[in-house]
Parts: C-alpha cells; sequence; structure tokens
C-alpha cells in the first residue's frame, strides 16, 4: 500500500526524536563516573573550606589565604569530562579534583604553621626592642616610664599565653604602640625642656611669666598622663603652639635673652674645648654675635641678632654630643684597660694571665658595642644614645670593681646589687643580678635576696654581655645546635637541655650544663673540670651555667619579662 508523501515526512520526524531520546540517555548514563570518587572530592572541598575558616578565625591574614581561595573557585568553575562509552575520564576527573582539594588543604595548614611562627617571632623582636626602649627611658630617669613597664608586662603575660597568629598580631600592634609613644616621649620632653628654657629665660630678664608657668605645669600634667602616641602628638603640637606665642612675646625681652643666649653660647664652647675638639669657629662665631648685639639698637637689628645667635647655638649641638660621645669612649676604654692591666686572673692550669674586666674590652668583649653606636651615630638622638650606653657600660664596669674589692660573701646581698637596680629602676619585681667577676647569680624580690647560686659564665673568647636584659624565652626542654662550623674551636654536637632561658638575643641563655663538674669563680678560665671532656673545662660561649637542680628552680620560680642585670 502506498503512504503519501505526508505520511512519509511524520514517520522520519518520530524516528528522529525517538533516536535523539535515546541519545540523551546514553549520555546521561555515561557521564556520571565513580560516586564514591566524586564524593571524596566533595569531602576534601569541604576539608578545604573549614581549613580556610577556621585559618581565618585564628587570625591567618587574607593576603596569605587569598591565593588559596582563587585556586578553589578556579577548581569549582572546571567541569567533569563528557564520556560516552567509559565512566574512566569522569573518574579520573573526580580524582585528580580530590587530590587538587586535598593539596589546598594542606597548604593551608601549613600557613597555618607558618603564620603562626612568624608573628611569634615578630612579637618576640618587638618585645625585646620594647624592653630596650623602655630600659633606656628609664635609666634616663622618666618616672612617666612605669606606664609603660606595665604596659610591657601585660604584653609579656599575653605572650605566654598566645596561641593563634591573632593573638600575635594583638602583642605586635600593642608593643608597637607602646615603642612609637616611647619614642615621642623623648621629643615631646625636649619640646617641654624648650619651653621651660625659654620661659626661665623670660623670667631672668624681669618679666611676668606667671601665665606661661601655669601652661607649663598643664602641659607636664598631660605629659605624665599619656599613654599612647596619639596623646604625645596632640601634646607635641600645643607645646610648639605654646612656644610659637612665647618667642613673640619674648621679643620685648631680646637684649636680656640674647644675652643669656651668648652665655650659654660661650658655656658650650668651654665645654667643646674640655672635650679636645677644635672651637676656634665657634668663638668666632661668638665674638661677631656679641658685637653686633653690643651695636643693636632697633627691634629689627635685635631680633636678627637673636636669630644668629640661636643658629650659632644649634650649629654647635652636634660637634658638643659629638665631643662628648668620643670623650667619654676613651675614658671608658681607659677605664678598662688601665684596671685589667692591674687586675689579672693568673690561670696555673694554661699558666696564662686573663684581665677580670674581659667583658668590657674591645677585642674579646662587648666593650665595641659602644664604639660601633658612636661611630654609627649621625643624629642628635643617635649621639645621646651612644652616650647613654657608654655611661651604662661606665657604671657597670664600675659596679664591676667595686665588688671585687666586697668582702661579703657571695650568697648575701651585695651593696653594688643594690645600686644597679636602682639605676635601672628595677627595684620592685624579680630581678636576676649576675655578678661576673663573682661568677654569681643572686636573684631578688622587690629588692630583697631570694636565692643565690654559684654559676660558670662565657670564658675569655665567648664573654657573657653586661647590661639591662629580660628574659623573653623558656624552653623546657630543648635541643642547642651550635653555630659554628664542624672543626671550629667552638663548635659542639647537638647537645639536650633541660632548662634554658634567653636574656639576650642570638643565643644567650641561662641553662643547666650537666656536664660541668665545678662551678664559681674561676670556671670561666681553663680549668680542671672532671665532668669535662679529658678532665678539661672553661668558661661557656656565653650563656650563664648552672647545676641543673639549681637551674630547675630558677626556671619554676622566675618568668617572661623577668629583669636581667649583669656586672
Amino acid at each position: 500500500m502506498a503512504h503519501s508523501p505526508a505520511f512519509r515526512r511524520h514517520m522520519r520526524k518520530s524516528l528522529l526524536a525517538t533516536i535523539a531520546a535515546l541519545l540523551v540517555m546514553v549520555l546521561l548514563s555515561a557521564c556520571n563516573g565513580n560516586p564514591q570518587t566524586q564524593q571524596q572530592a566533595n569531602q576534601y572541598k569541604a576539608d578545604l573550606d573549614q581549613a580556610l575558616s577556621q585559618a581565618q578565625s585564628i587570625g591567618v591574614p587574607d593576603s596569605m589565604l587569598q591565593p588559596i581561595r582563587q585556586q578553589e573557585v578556579q577548581l569549582s568553575q572546571t567541569k567533569a569530562p563528557l564520556s560516552l562509552f567509559s565512566d574512566q575520564n569522569v573518574t579520573d576527573y573526580y580524582a585528580n579534583l580530590a587530590r587538587r582539594y586535598q593539596d589546598l588543604g594542606v597548604q593551608v595548614r601549613g600557613l597555618i604553621s607558618q603564620a603562626t611562627q612568624q608573628f611569634d617571632y615578630q612579637a618576640t623582636l618587638n618585645l625585646q626592642d620594647l624592653a630596650s626602649i623602655l630600659s633606656k627611658r628609664q635609666a634616663q630617669g622618666f618616672v612617666e616610664a612605669k606606664t609603660f613597664a606595665d604596659q610591657l608586662k601585660q604584653y609579656q603575660n599575653l605572650m605566654a599565653q598566645a596561641q593563634y597568629p591573632k593573638d600575635y598580631l594583638q602583642i605586635i600592634k600593642s608593643a608597637s604602640s607602646t615603642m612609637q609613644s616611647l619614642h615621642l616621649m623623648g621629643s615631646t620632653y625636649d619640646n617641654l625642656t624648650a619651653l621651660h628654657l625659654t620661659i626661665r629665660q623670660l623670667q631672668s630678664s624681669h618679666l611676668d611669666v606667671t601665665a606661661l608657668q601655669q601652661e607649663e605645669q598643664y602641659d607636664l600634667q598631660l605629659f605624665r598622663s599619656a599613654n599612647v602616641p596619639e596623646r604625645f602628638v596632640q601634646l607635641n603640637d600645643l607645646i610648639n603652639t605654646q612656644l610659637d606665642e612665647t618667642v613673640a612675646f619674648s621679643t620685648q625681652a631680646i637684649p636680656y635673652v640674647g644675652a643669656a643666649k651668648l652665655s650659654q653660647l660661650s658655656s658650650e664652647i668651654a665645654t667643646l674645648k674640655q672635650y679636645g675638639q677644635d672651637t676656634s669657629a665657634f668663638q668666632k662665631r661668638l665674638n661677631a654675635d656679641q658685637t653686633a648685639l653690643d651695636q643693636a639698637r632697633m627691634m629689627g637689628d635685635f631680633l636678627k641678632v637673636s636669630s644668629q645667635i640661636d643658629d650659632d647655638v644649634a650649629a654647635i649641638q652636634l660637634p658638643l654630643v659629638q665631643g662628648q660621645a668620643n670623650y667619654l669612649l676613651k675614658q671608658f676604654h681607659r677605664e678598662v684597660t688601665n684596671w685589667g692591666s692591674s687586675h689579672q686572673y693568673h690561670d696555673s692550669y694554661d699558666n696564662t694571665s686573663y684581665p677580670l674586666d674581659y667583658e668590657y674590652d674591645q677585642q674579646e668583649g662587648f666593650g665595641s658595642d659602644a664604639d660601633v653606636a658612636v661611630q654609627s651615630a649621625q643624629t642628635l638622638d643617635d649621639y645621646q644614645a651612644a652616650i647613654n650606653t657608654i655611661n651604662d657600660d661606665m657604671t657597670n664596669l664600675k659596679a664591676m670593681e667595686a665588688d671585687y674589692n666586697d668582702k661579703t660573701p657571695w650568697d648575701q646581698q651585695h651593696a653594688t646589687d643594690k645600686q644597679l637596680m636602682q639605676y635601672y629602676n628595677a627595684t620592685t619585681g624579680q630581678v636576676i643580678v649576675v655578678s661576673l667577676v663573682e661568677q654569681t647569680l643572686r636573684l631578688y624580690q622587690d629588692g630583697k635576696l631570694v636565692k643565690a647560686f654559684l654559676i660558670t659564665s662565657g670564658q675569655f673568647a665567648k664573654p657573657s654581655p653586661p647590661g639591662f636584659w629580660h628574659i623573653f624565652l623558656r624552653q623546657s626542654p630543648t635541643v642547642f645546635k651550635s653555630s659554628e662550623p664542624k672543626g671550629s674551636a667552638f663548635w659542639y654536637p647537638d647537645t639536650k637541655i633541660n632548662y634554658a632561658m634567653e636574656y639576650h638575643d642570638d643565643g644567650y641563655y641561662f641553662h643547666d650544663s650537666w656536664w660541668r663538674y665545678y662551678y664559681g669563680p674561676g670556671t670561666n678560665f681553663p680549668h680542671y673540670d672532671p665532668g669535662g671532656e679529658e678532665f678539661a673545662g672553661t668558661g661557656s660561649h656565653g650563656c650563664i651555667n648552672m647545676q641543673q637542680d639549681q637551674a630547675a628552680w630558677l626556671y619554676a620560680n622566675t618568668g617572661y619579662g623577668t629583669a636581667v642585670i649583669m656586672y
């Protein structure tokens, strides 16, 4: 029976539709791959998301996590390949996807560890820097430094409890703010001093300075209560405004103030000459300023002369502190050499004589630190910091000399300990005092002796650093690894240490030395020691060595931030 063309077209369309439906069913059934592999990929992605969420919640910075987030987005935008006859390509796709998600999860956990260690280290450095500048402010006699000492103690307590990056980041931020405040304290005090001197000059010229003195007292109250950088900045702006107003007011007293400034310049020239510096150029300026002031008649003349005197006074300040720094440095080195030459330890073990103050020597000890500070100084603040360092070194050296002549038993309170605690404003709280000449450690609590131990300090070629420090790292147990190459006289094998307390960067610790037998005077020099290799002993590599039970006691009874005075 024949069919019409319309009927045949209808049949062809029906056949094509049936074939298309069958093809779709085949495609749908062929591209699913292994369900277990796809489920594993989903699970690793969920683990990755959880790890990213955890990292963000504990404070890992977004900048560290962003590359991993971008890779995750790229992976999520990929699609499984189309496969008609085999599930293998799809299965391989999900297996590879699972591995990629797993690798990213491992990277996130690595970033958590990396960020924690990085910020832990940075926070430790910040606290060391903060302790350093705080001790300088305390040595300069700033009673206001107590506020910041309390802040440092708070940060050290937080450091002991810190676990996550966000904990260390908060300590870093807080310590940086406190350091900035301590830096600003110096410039603010300088401005207060400048205002005070200006008021005194006006007062000496028989001018009424009552209002100015009231402003000065108000400024001093603000200075003593300031504890954040913003308050110091605001106070600086206020004082600068007051200085400008005071200068404007003082123009009427220029002739009197000019004479006072010339007197100051003359005195500073005499001081500079005492330091052994050439003063001829400044003397010429002083003579010219004196002549100009004598000849001035109009207010404009007085202002011009006053400005020139200010410039000359300012010009001598840098040479003055530079001369003072070099003068004090020579005095310090001369004292080290002279005292060390006349006070020596004759070692019968190696038939050699050693100066007892070798820790302060330029060649063997830390005396060169002051030279570096002076040589690298460029600004007034740099030279003043160098002068503070030299004064600290000289104070410690003089304390060692006095302690050498002190017959007080080693396990009792020593006068030099008390003097140094007062000098460093460390009369409250815990203070570990180490007398290098006695080879003795004494622990004080609020100025009262608690415990005393015999110790062994750094040998002649590797001395312990005199100064004012703080405990910033505690480890129990740990393993010390030599920083010297094998074959060096100072190389040592990996050594287990039971109790270690770091007080100075570059690895200076209080720690037990279970291999030693003898401690106390003379053990920092070559000597017979049945605990040492081939019965030979000498001082440490700069650490303070102690008996194990005594180190255990010190570790248990001190903590982060404990002050250390070594002299």
